[in-house]
């Protein structure tokens, strides 16, 4: 009696199965750094940030000390950070991290031009420069001076839901998603 049962159950895992991973095959390929290339390096003394939301100001040291000390801004990728001052991404802009207790992120980037202060990726309203990171997962950060595009491993949006990686493009002043490979589900567009 369980024979034909399993056999079907086994069919129907092969169909779905083969569906996925044909899915994931057509879907949109993967962004590249060299896809997204900045404006050349930047040449010059960093402006003094200003910092505008009572956040911003709440974190004034993390962000003064990274713009004109390096202090937080690292190049290379999370899990291999070389600390050293100047721009770091997208041609003139400084990206900041520090800590703000076990296991979270937080993050500013300070256009080294204008002084402008802006949130990282995925942030929201009250909490404008909290990086949302699954803090359970194996999590990374990746950009360069040289390219526009920014990818968040294991972040998470709306409350760790939506959990997977992240392709942002800093277009205009701010990320616009890209792509995105949520856990569990093949690359999709931005929804």
């Amino acid at each position: 009696m369980w024979k034909p049962v399993s056999k079907l159950l086994l069919g129907a895992m092969a169909v779905v199965t083969t569906c996925c991973a044909q899915s994931r095959g057509a879907s949109q390929p993967v962004p590249r750094f060299e896809d997204y290339p900045a404006s050349g390096p930047f040449r010059g003394q960093i402006a003094d940030p200003i910092l505008a939301t009572p956040e911003e100001r709440n974190y004034r040291v993390q962000i003064r000390d990274g713009a004109s000390k390096g202090k937080g801004v690292w190049n290379g990728s999370w899990k291999d950070a070389k600390e050293r001052q100047g721009p770091n991404f997208a041609g003139h802009y400084v990206v900041i991290r520090w800590g703000c207790g076990s296991n979270c992120l937080m993050m500013a980037l300070v256009d080294a031009i204008t002084g402008k202060v802006y949130p990282p990726p995925l942030s929201g309203p009250g909490t404008e420069l909290y990086v949302p990171m699954d803090p359970t997962s194996n999590r990374e950060i990746e950009f360069k001076p040289d390219s526009t595009l920014m990818i968040l491993r294991d972040a998470c949006r709306e409350a760790r839901r939506e959990c997977g990686v992240y392709f942002l493009r800093w277009k205009d002043n701010q990320f616009v998603l890209i792509s995105r490979q949520l856990k569990g589900a093949a690359t999709g567009a931005p929804r």
